[in-house]
């Protein structure tokens, strides 16, 4: 049974991390291009991520946060060839976003211990 919990408990907090603005925004202007309805759009395309949100996880714990990015960062390019609005721009700004993303991982991986221990929350 308290294995049973922890794992409710854990898929609850996974599911507060994955609803985030960035989706809905996108859901929004995906839904807005081809002028259906959003809320259709965010359940199908909820559905359909479940298997790539497990790949996902797969490639984080297997290979490392870095390959992660780089597949998030190509599967946002394939989002935007599946909606015909690729353009060099969209390209350039998924690029710096990724980088920004890895940069943030990697500084926030190495001082959270000093920060840490500066506040005295060991």
């Amino acid at each position: 049974m308290k294995s049973v919990m922890a794992l409710i408990i854990a898929s609850l907090a996974f599911a507060f991390f994955i609803m985030c603005p960035r989706m809905a925004g996108m859901g929004a202007v995906i839904s807005r291009v081809h002028n259906i309805n959003p809320y259709l759009v965010a359940l199908i395309g909820g559905l359909i991520a479940v298997p790539l949100i497990i790949f996902m996880e797969y490639l984080v714990i297997n290979y490392g946060v870095h390959i992660a990015i780089i597949v998030a960062a190509a599967t946002d390019v394939l989002a935007a060839l599946a909606m015909g609005v690729l353009k060099p721009k969209y390209a350039v700004e998924v690029f710096i976003i990724a980088l920004f993303l890895w940069m943030g991982v990697m500084v926030a991986s190495r001082t959270s211990d000093y920060i840490i221990r500066i506040l005295g929350m060991e």
